[in-house]
């Protein structure tokens, strides 16, 4: 029996991407899955492949960036469930440019989606938590938060006050049996990085770099990512709590990448 039955557990996000993997993952080992997601499209075509599997799952329309949309959320699940034990934030965009090239509108809607998102929804999940005696927080975050590349500035930043939350987080809700944690994904096979890959004159070339960067010579798959979650979604993790845990395939070990030694 999966440690997860009768878990409710919110997914931002989860229309695609690393999201879906998690979603469906969780929902493979018990949960009650919301998928609350800004695209209603994608939103309920993750909910219809989990229907189909034989598990149970919710599509609530949602935009992070806009409180009164996170209240709902709130207030749709319970409504339909009672209750909330899991909460991931991973709704999220990325914007690479120079701090040059950048505008405030560019910063404004990272900060606004990757970090005050996950600010807010964890807000307003708490109450909630703290009245059913405990919970799980989930943050995505990234290995830009950790390490990062020319023009990223942004996103790491944007990243980099997520795991500095977690961790306080953590502090301040431990005493109510809440747990805060973030994983910080590395490479992972979304249309995102598709999209990134057709971009390149070279795509192969750069195809196999980033592949041969990697200890495991592959990148993540969101359902990676969804066992992560799922591990610490499960009371086999209640001692963990403000941790960020890279995964990313041995990609950040490297000192740095050299032909022939």
């Amino acid at each position: 029996m999966s440690n997860l039955n009768e878990q409710v557990i919110i997914v931002t996000g989860a229309g695609k991407g690393i999201g879906k993997g998690i979603a469906k993952i969780l929902s493979r080992h018990g949960a009650k899955i919301v998928v609350a997601t800004i695209d209603p499209d994608f939103g309920k075509e993750t909910v219809k492949e989990i229907i189909d599997e034989g598990n149970e799952a919710l599509f609530v329309e949602t935009d992070v960036s806009k409180e009164e949309s996170i209240i709902n959320m709130i207030k749709e699940t319970v409504n339909q469930y009672g209750k909330i034990n899991t909460l991931v934030n991973n709704a999220g965009i990325t914007v690479f440019k120079s701090i040059e090239e950048a505008s405030v509108e560019d910063w404004d809607s990272i900060i606004n989606i990757d970090l005050r998102g996950t600010f807010l929804c964890s807000k307003h999940v708490i109450p909630e938590m703290k009245k059913q005696g405990g919970g799980s927080i989930i943050n995505i975050s990234s290995n830009h938060s950790i390490a990062t590349l020319p023009d990223t500035d942004m996103y790491a930043a944007a990243k980099g006050g997520v795991n500095a939350m977690t961790r306080g987080m953590a502090l301040s809700l431990g005493k109510y049996n809440i747990r805060v944690n973030a994983i910080c994904p590395g490479f992972t096979n979304t249309s995102h990085l598709k999209n990134w890959f057709d971009s390149m004159d070279n795509e192969e070339v750069v195809r196999q770099g980033v592949l041969d960067l990697h200890a495991t010579s592959r990148i993540n798959e969101p359902e990676d990512i969804g066992k992560l979650a799922k591990y610490l979604a499960s009371d086999d993790s209640e001692m963990m709590t403000g941790e960020h845990l890279v995964i990313d395939g041995g990609l950040s070990a490297r000192l740095y990448n050299a032909e022939g030694y």
